[in-house]
């Protein structure tokens, strides 16, 4: 019973593995955006009226370079409680950043960065992020895409508790204010970013892989 028992976890984790290997579909994406971030000629403008009134906040620089870790985070517990919102998540991701891409080079964006004088911690984040990541293809965000799409499928999740769908929400929305509050986005590179993540959640809703994969065992069985 116990060599059963150890044999069951040592194919869950197994599996585990496997599903977070698929992961690194993510990191191959990313290594376009260098080739994208940077000046190929004329560029648009999505500033609005609402841009007036937002002002600069340094501080939130943390909330948006925490963005990497939050996205790995709450993908690697997806990845372990729950594989269905984890694959669904996966490939939303995936399909949300081609698409961004896309965007990108046939509409090219730019936002200009405000003048930092100050010389504290944070504003020193600040400007070494000015100096990595260039002005250009704010539109969508993808920060604000990717964000949000973690949040609705942790939240869907009835396999992760209440405090950590919580502790997702609130990093998220604070991701989502950091992008304009840095001056990093326009709002309406926010609002893009929220409407094309629940348009690609909403397209796969539906979609469930433990009954595509229930559905090929049968099938397999009944041919033998």
């Amino acid at each position: 019973m116990e060599q059963l028992e150890k044999k069951i976890v040592t194919n869950e984790w197994k599996e585990i593995i496997k599903r977070g290997l698929m992961g690194i579909s993510i990191l191959l994406i990313s290594l376009t955006y260098p080739l994208l971030n940077q000046n190929r000629g004329s560029t648009n403008s999505v500033f609005t009226y609402v841009d007036k009134f937002i002002p600069f906040n340094k501080y939130f620089i943390l909330p948006y370079m925490s963005w990497y870790l939050f996205i790995a985070v709450f993908s690697v517990i997806l990845c372990i409680v729950d594989k269905e919102r984890y694959l669904k998540l996966l490939i939303t991701l995936n399909i949300g950043m081609i698409s961004c891409y896309i965007i990108y080079y046939f509409y090219p964006t730019y936002v200009p960065r405000p003048i930092i004088k100050g010389t504290d911690f944070f504003s020193n984040l600040v400007m070494n992020l000015y100096q990595m990541d260039n002005p250009y293809n704010c539109f969508p965000s993808i920060h604000v895409l990717n964000s949000v799409l973690v949040a609705l499928y942790t939240y869907e999740s009835d396999k992760v508790s209440k405090w950590a769908k919580a502790i997702c929400i609130i990093i998220s929305v604070s991701i989502i204010l950091s992008t304009v509050l840095i001056k990093q986005h326009y709002f309406a590179d926010v609002i893009a970013g929220i409407i094309f993540a629940c348009i690609l959640y909403f397209s796969f809703f539906k979609l469930k892989f433990n009954d595509m994969i229930s559905e090929k065992n049968n099938t397999s069985i009944s041919d033998n």
